[in-house]
């Protein structure tokens, strides 16, 4: 789940870079073309980047670990409820398996004890697929309103400091293989996510 919240977290980021760059160059036209391919410089002489490293933010952001120990308590109630009902399927099928073999019950009892435990099984599994669907519908929603937090206050960010380009950095696996430590915002980001919970 980690590594999906920050593959997730690198695609957006990845995505709010290619808008911060289109804004800028979708308003150059015309004769400065041949300009529009070198990056914006800033008043500073240099173009303003800085990053966020989904790493640390995955770890510290309260209401991120909020929402993973709930869905993991979720998950943890789903697989202790179909287990207990696999589990009683599995007896009850080797009880009929029993009977089978002993040759003792008619077979039309047979026959619908049978179908019986079939449709329990299939019952089962229609159950399993539907809270599997509503499992990856709550981590999508969540997902989305992780992403919609986090734009808001990288745009906040954005506007206040006046960086050109935000990028996501995670170790391993990252959009940015090495990073200056300066230009580290993970800390300013981390605190208006989490004053914004409390």
């Amino acid at each position: 789940m980690t590594k999906n919240i920050s593959l997730l977290l690198n695609g957006i980021l990845l995505l709010a870079v290619a808008y911060l760059y289109y804004v800028q160059f979708s308003k150059k036209a015309g004769s400065e073309h041949a300009a529009a391919i070198l990056p914006p410089v800033s008043a500073g002489g240099g173009v303003r980047i800085a990053y966020v490293n989904v790493d640390t933010l995955d770890l510290k952001y309260e209401w991120l670990k909020q929402q993973r120990a709930a869905m993991e308590q979720r998950l943890d109630n789903i697989r202790k409820s179909l287990g207990g009902k696999k589990d009683a399927l599995m007896k009850d099928m080797a009880a009929f398996q029993k009977k089978y073999e002993s040759g003792t019950v008619p077979p039309a009892e047979l026959e619908k004890e049978y179908s019986a435990l079939t449709q329990r099984q299939q019952k089962l599994s229609e159950e399993e697929n539907r809270l599997s669907n509503q499992l990856a519908e709550e981590q999508q929603k969540t997902n989305n309103e992780l992403m919609a937090k986090l734009e808001a206050q990288l745009k906040s960010l954005q506007s206040q400091i006046g960086y050109d380009y935000i990028l996501s950095y995670s170790k391993g696996g990252g959009q940015v293989l090495l990073a200056n430590d300066s230009l580290d915002i993970t800390v300013q980001v981390l605190e208006l996510l989490n004053a914004k919970e409390k």
